[in-house]
């Protein structure tokens, strides 16, 4: 018997199924689908395709697993385009997390299929689609504050009210709105960060349409007038609210209250500055001290200080503006009550003169203080410190003459060496130097006047560390022996050099120096002994030549 085998078509019936889990999205949210495509058989199917376009609001990526002996690409981004293989049985699986654009509305639908060459006898669950209706949520939050807890009648308050939106949908047409109390008038600007949009300007109350997709804002900066009679609290409330069709989750944030309790309250400042950064111990520095008022409120009997360092010693004046008034002039430190009106000063000109002994730094500092009653809200502005680095300069000097012009050989000198400082700072410890050239040996003594000091005697060179306050001096006496052999020019230098810290600005007349031209003794014009007796013996040769030609008689 011989048999016969007849080929037959393949059948597979392919499914596929596809779910969030969910019936609502929100918008800025985000979904996770599980998307399953299976084999019934008969027959088994390689090369099968699984595929799902994500609809544009929609942005994910996904994995995949197999089971039965299904295979499929294990992760991607984006649409699922995969070729799998799907035996008798087998199954893969796709896991797929996506975010829903902000902007989303209306219905997220999302279809997933599966297809292949073999015959499938029920393709009608070869495709699945799932849908879910879209709900705007946004969190809308306020914030309303002028930064401060006070406020003045007559002044003015700053409030900054920020509408944002923290999402997760974005909330076009939604309403920020304040309505001032009736002791308010004010005026009003806005900004949007983020892509949040509002209106530019206005004055009076809110009332405004805004944009805000997740993650925006807008800000309001609203300048307003206190009435003047106003009293008690001033209380401001500042609201957003959700556009129809966008549900907010936590509206306990969508309103924001500011308040104030009234009163008195004035911006006292205060500055002072001599122009420079350092000073001259013996010079003189002139400050410049304003004490101003802010307002909103009037200071009057606000006081004024400034405790001069003890190297000060100064008289000032004072001048008002604005409605300010103050002591007219006085010497030493400053303690004045002063009326202070908003908007108006007071301004000092301190001429101070530094003490010569200085050192270190000159740190002065002026203050100004409101009077009872009156609260200064920003208290930082109400000291001034001026800092100068005290940088001696002492223009010291130095002369030298024996009042002549020639010296012997052999013979004297006597120099009158003096340092002196023309200040404006002391010298303490200023060296004064000679070295005597080598034909000269002495002695010298040395007086100091003006509050200067000196060794008071020494021999040979000097080289003496002296004190020379600003107009003190300090003279030396030198008493000097010629070498007899000299010759030529004796020259003679004496110098004065500036102690480590202080500055000579004109060290030109540090160094000063005597030159005598060296005058050797005259010869005797009286012969000596031995030139008496050749004259002698020449004369005797003489005669005795004229008688030794005398006739023999």
């Amino acid at each position: 018997m011989v048999a016969a085998t007849a080929a037959h078509a393949q059948d597979a019936d392919l499914s596929i199924t596809k779910t969030d889990g969910v019936a609502t999205a929100t918008p800025g949210g985000s979904v996770t689908y599980t998307i399953t495509a299976s084999n019934a058989g008969p027959d088994p199917v390689v090369g099968a395709t699984v595929a799902d376009t994500f609809p544009a609001v929609l942005t994910g990526t996904w994995t995949c697993v197999g089971a039965g002996g299904g295979t499929c690409t294990a992760a991607g981004g984006g649409n699922i385009n995969d070729v799998v293989n799907l035996p008798v049985g087998g199954s893969v699986t796709y896991t797929v997390s996506a975010t829903i654009n902000a902007s989303a509305t209306g219905t997220l639908s999302n279809t997933a299929t599966v297809t292949s060459a073999v015959n499938d006898p029920v393709p009608a669950n070869n495709s699945a689609t799932d849908s879910d209706t879209l709900t705007p949520q946004a969190d809308l939050a306020i914030t309303k504050t002028d930064g401060v807890t006070t406020a003045m009648p007559g002044g003015s308050v700053t409030y900054t009210i920020t509408a944002s939106n923290a999402g997760p949908s974005n909330a076009p047409g939604a309403t920020v709105a304040d309505t001032f109390p009736a002791s308010l008038t004010g005026t009003w600007t806005c900004v949007g960060a983020g892509g949040g949009t509002c209106t530019a300007a206005g004055s009076g109350n809110i009332n405004d349409l805004v944009n805000l997709p997740a993650g925006g804002s807008v800000t309001y900066t609203v300048s307003a007038t206190i009435n003047a009679s106003a009293t008690g609290t001033l209380t401001n409330t500042a609201t957003v609210t959700a556009p129809g069709g966008v549900t907010d989750p936590v509206p306990g944030n969508n309103s924001a209250t500011d308040s104030d309790t009234i009163t008195p309250q004035a911006d006292l400042s205060i500055t002072k500055t001599d122009g420079v950064t350092t000073a001259i111990p013996g010079g003189s520095v002139t400050y410049t001290i304003t004490a101003s008022n802010a307002g909103p409120s009037n200071a009057s009997g606000a006081t004024v200080a400034d405790t001069f360092p003890a190297a000060l010693t100064g008289t000032w004046t004072c001048v008002g503006a604005g409605g300010g008034t103050c002591t007219a002039a006085g010497s030493g430190n400053i303690n004045d009550l002063v009326n202070l009106p908003a908007g108006g000063s007071v301004t000092y000109t301190v001429s101070a003169t530094v003490s010569a002994a200085a050192s270190g730094t000159l740190v002065n500092t002026a203050t100004v203080t409101a009077p009872g009653g009156v609260t200064d809200p920003v208290p930082g502005n109400n000291s001034a410190t001026d800092s100068d680095t005290i940088t001696s300069q002492a223009d010291l000097t130095i002369t030298k003459t024996d009042g002549v012009t020639t010296a012997n050989a052999g013979g004297s000198v006597t120099y009158t060496i003096t340092a002196s400082n023309a200040g404006p700072s002391n010298a303490p410890g200023a060296t004064v130097a000679d070295t005597l050239p080598a034909v000269l040996t002495g002695t010298w003594t040395c007086v100091g006047a003006g509050g200067g000091t000196c060794t008071a005697a020494g021999s040979g060179n000097i080289n003496d560390v002296v004190n020379l306050p600003a107009g003190g001096s300090v003279t030396y006496t030198v008493t000097a022996t010629v070498s007899a052999s000299a010759t030529g020019t004796l020259v003679n230098t004496a110098t004065v050099a500036a102690p480590g810290g202080v500055t000579d600005p004109n060290p030109g007349n540090n160094s000063a120096t005597d030159t005598d031209t060296i005058a050797a003794v005259a010869a005797s014009a009286i012969p000596s002994l031995s030139e008496w007796a050749l004259w002698l013996m020449a004369g005797l040769m003489l005669l005795a030549a004229f008688r030794g030609r005398r006739p023999v008689r």
